[in-house]
C-alpha cells in the first residue's frame, strides 16, 4: 500500500490541471475553502518522524508557516544562497485526479526570505493554457520545471524558462533530445550547468528507474551514462541532487536499513567514480535539496497509526 501510494508522487508532474494565464497565481486558499488530508498534521502525530543517521545535522523538523500550511507540501527546491524555495503544493491528495485537475490551486509556489523569515508562498504559472507544472531546478536565471501541456511530446515532459526583471518568462519546451529520446525525469544540473544527473526507465538500466548522466555537446547533449550498480539497484532511484563542488550526489530509493516507504542517500565521489551510497535520512522522506550552509530540506509523508496516509510537509535539518 505504502510503496503504490508513494509510487505516485514520483510522477506528480504528470497530473492535469486547469491555470488561469499569469506569471504568478495568488496564494493558497484557507482550510475552509479547500479540505486537506494533511490539515492539522503535526510533528506529535506523526507515526514515523523522519530518521536521521548522521551527526553532522540537527534533528529534522517541520518548516513553519507559511511554508507548511494547510494542504501538502513536496518536491522542495531551495537555491543554493538559501534565499527561495520552490516546492509543488495539492490541497488534498486524497481525490481524485479528476477533482484535482479542476482544483484550480495545485502547482508550482515559490517563497523567498526576507530577514530570515519566508514570505507567503505565491503559485508559479508558467503557461497561457492549461497546465499542471512541478519538479523545479533552477540556477537563479534559468528555470527547469515539468509539465503536462497541450503540445508536449509525451505525456509530461521538460520545460525551461527564463528570469527577465525578476520574473520567470519566455518558457519553452526543452525539446525532443531530452524529453523523447533520453526520457529525462527528475534532474540536476552541476554548478557550471554542464553536467545533468537524471532519472529514467530506460534500456540498460538496473531497474525501474535509474539515476544517468549526460554532458552538453554545443546545443545539445552527450549519449546517457548509466551511473552503475553502486548507485542504481533493482528499485527506484530518482530525485537526484549535485553538490555544488559536484562530489556529492544525493538521491532518493528504497530504504536499504529496513525502514518503511522511501529512504535519502547520499555518495561521496572521487575520480569519477561514486562511492558506495550511504543512508542518511530514513521513514517516508524524499526529494532533498540542499543549500550552500549543508541545511537539508525534503519531503516527509505522514501516517496515522492505522498505517493510512495523512499527506506531506516538507522538513529541514539544519547543518550543525
Amino acid at each position: 500500500m505504502r510503496g503504490q501510494i508513494l509510487g505516485l508522487f514520483i510522477g506528480l508532474c504528470f497530473i492535469l490541471l486547469l491555470f488561469n494565464s499569469a506569471c504568478v497565481g495568488g496564494e493558497r486558499p484557507a482550510i475552509e475553502q479547500t479540505q486537506s488530508s494533511a490539515a492539522g498534521v503535526t510533528p506529535q502525530i506523526d507515526m514515523h518522524p523522519p530518521i536521521l543517521h548522521a551527526g553532522d545535522w540537527e534533528t529534522p523538523q517541520p518548516l513553519p508557516a507559511p511554508i507548511d500550511g494547510e494542504g501538502n507540501e513536496l518536491e522542495p527546491f531551495i537555491t543554493l544562497a538559501g534565499d527561495e524555495l520552490y516546492f509543488f503544493y495539492a490541497p488534498d491528495l486524497s481525490v481524485s485526479e479528476a477533482k484535482r485537475a479542476l482544483d484550480g490551486v495545485s502547482g508550482i509556489y515559490y517563497s523567498k526570505k526576507v530577514h530570515e523569515l519566508w514570505s507567503e508562498p505565491e503559485r508559479l504559472i508558467l503557461s497561457e493554457e492549461n497546465a499542471l507544472d512541478s519538479c523545479v531546478y533552477t540556477d537563479g536565471q534559468v528555470l527547469w520545471f515539468c509539465s503536462k501541456r497541450d503540445g508536449n511530446y509525451g505525456e509530461g515532459d521538460l520545460y525551461i524558462a527564463s528570469r527577465v526583471d525578476g520574473v520567470w518568462q519566455n518558457w519553452r519546451n526543452a525539446g525532443k533530445q531530452l524529453n523523447v529520446d533520453y526520457d529525462v525525469g527528475e534532474m540536476h544540473l552541476s554548478a557550471d550547468q554542464n553536467t545533468m544527473i537524471f532519472s529514467a526507465f530506460r534500456a540498460g538500466g538496473f531497474g525501474l528507474i535509474d539515476l544517468w548522466q549526460t554532458q552538453r555537446v554545443g546545443e545539445g547533449w552527450s549519449e546517457p551514462v548509466n551511473l552503475g550498480d553502486g548507485i542504481n539497484s533493482a528499485e527506484i532511484e530518482d530525485y537526484p541532487f549535485l553538490s555544488e563542488d559536484g562530489r556529492e550526489l544525493w538521491f532518493t530509493s528504497s530504504s536499504r536499513l529496513g525502514y518503511p516507504g522511501y529512504a535519502i542517500f547520499r555518495s561521496i565521489g572521487q575520480d569519477g567514480v561514486w562511492g558506495e551510497p550511504q543512508e542518511i535520512l530514513s521513514n517516508d522522506v524524499s526529494e532533498v535539496s540542499i543549500d550552500r550552509q549543508g541545511n537539508l530540506y525534503f519531503t516527509h509523508f505522514l501516517y496515522d497509526e492505522n498505517d493510512e496516509l495523512l499527506g506531506s510537509k516538507i522538513y529541514v535539518a539544519y547543518k550543525k
